[in-house]
């Protein structure tokens, strides 16, 4: 009998990472939840779209509910995927000269990382974004391997393209980390032209034709996330700390959306919930004269740039902060699905499986625990501690494109966080710990098997 190959015996007990991911799946079905996701459910059960959230999301949601009807058909999905993603970079780092043991063993302990477990079966648009992005760091592994076999090769680039479009399609954002990568490729690659068409094309013809196809064939409306929305709370830091910064007109505008009171009082560095969310906040006067927002927003951020960095350092410093500040929340999946008249609740499919999980669960929530439970920082530390490592190995050095995808993603996400939450890390956070058997290549430089 033919012994089989280290990357695909690699793949085989990379697979075993699944079992941790369905033990939580049985015990918390049909999953976690917030109020965005029984929105989106409920866009699916009426076949009637928003763009609010990216509606090709939704779409899918709607697809994979018609095979079965329930909220956990579309967490048992992404378990399946995240659990064949996770065995794909095990074969790819067995692939790099990491141990099979380790390459497999590693991505079934991050399955098993309770925030790992459990933000796969929680029903947000970032889940299927962190596994497209997966993806695309697999492919970005294997180019690490053998650039010549994977430029020259008909899929390699195929692939890759494919994996960085759907990135745009699962986040309004994605664009941002897609942009960084292909530039840098392009420019470090600009010889490969053969490659590069087919990558290019792919990131075009899946996140812009098909997303733009969706679009025009399913029944969606079409208006998306304001921008200006999104950075009103830089405006509120301005308003906060610098009053005096702003002229009649723009007040009044100010005025327009919310009490002067209300920029001032439920503005808070670490979360633009309590701003935007007020109920004296109107965002609908923003939706309707988007333009004029988005240059009092323009205006604000450039003559007034120090504030504005001072803001989003502060919103972002979670990324690279383990300690939980005492005077903000950190969001991650609710306990509880919320009250709603779809009729979904937790019904676990093993009551052992629930108990088991929920002592964990319990475990991790308390506030003087997240620096080690559900903030990213030390992970993401991890994660460069790793890639400088690899840095200072010249022949490591082709490694860097995969840490390219992750420091791009890391840049758009704190540059662009609303507010402290780990569903915006996880792309980061999971990419980090999937990285970390890499480590063995710069403690032993000579078991690489970099083409």
């Amino acid at each position: 009998m033919t012994r089989r190959s280290s990357p695909d015996r690699a793949f085989l007990y990379g697979l075993l990472s699944g079992v941790p991911l369905l033990v939580w799946w049985v015990g918390w079905f049909p999953g976690f939840m917030t109020s965005d996701s029984i929105d989106q459910l409920g866009q699916a059960a009426r076949f009637s779209f928003a763009n609010f959230h990216p509606a090709f999301h939704t779409i899918t949601i709607w697809a994979v509910t018609r095979l079965w009807d329930s909220p956990g058909a579309v967490t048992f999905v992404q378990v399946l995927v995240a659990t064949g993603l996770l065995a794909l970079v095990a074969r790819r780092l067995a692939a790099l000269g990491v141990p099979v043991w380790l390459a497999a063993g590693s991505m079934v302990v991050v399955a098993a990382v309770p925030m790992v477990a459990i933000t796969t079966i929680t029903i947000w648009k970032d889940v299927p974004y962190t596994l497209a992005l997966t993806w695309a760091f697999t492919e970005l592994l294997a180019m690490a391997a053998d650039r010549t076999a994977f430029w020259d090769g008909r899929w390699g680039p195929f692939r890759l393209g494919t994996a960085l479009g759907l990135v745009m399609l699962f986040r309004h954002n994605g664009w941002i980390t897609v942009l960084f990568v292909l530039v840098a490729l392009v420019v470090g690659f600009r010889r490969r032209l053969a490659g590069l068409v087919p990558l290019v094309g792919a990131v075009l013809g899946v996140g812009i034709v098909l997303g733009a196809a969706v679009l025009r064939i399913f029944p969606v409306e079409p208006s998306s996330i304001e921008p200006a929305e999104v950075f009103v709370s830089d405006v509120a830091a301005v308003y906060r700390h610098h009053p005096d910064a702003f002229g009649e007109v723009d007040l009044e505008r100010l005025r327009a959306v919310a009490p002067l009171a209300v920029w001032a009082d439920r503005y808070s560095c670490y979360d633009s919930t309590p701003l935007a969310f007020d109920p004296a906040f109107d965002a609908q006067v923003i939706r309707d004269d988007p333009s004029t927002y988005r240059g009092l927003v323009a205006r604000t951020v450039l003559g007034n740039l120090p504030t504005v960095l001072s803001h989003r350092w502060c919103a972002a410093s979670y990324f690279f902060v383990p300690a939980q500040p005492a005077d903000a929340f950190f969001h991650r999946p609710p306990f509880d699905i919320p009250p709603n008249t779809l009729g979904f609740r937790r019904a676990p499919l093993s009551d052992r499986a629930y108990a088991v999980t929920k002592a964990i669960y319990i475990w991790a929530e308390p506030p003087e625990r997240l620096w080690l439970t559900w903030r990213p920082a030390l992970a993401i530390w991890a994660g460069i501690a790793t890639y400088l490592g690899i840095a200072f190995r010249r022949r490591l050095r082709p490694l860097l494109c995969p840490g390219g995808l992750i420091l791009a993603q890391l840049v758009n996400a704190a540059g662009t966080t609303p507010a402290q939450e780990f569903r915006f890390a996880f792309g980061v956070y999971l990419l980090s710990l999937a990285s970390l058997p890499l480590l063995w290549l710069v403690v032993r430089p000579d078991d690489a098997r970099i083409a």
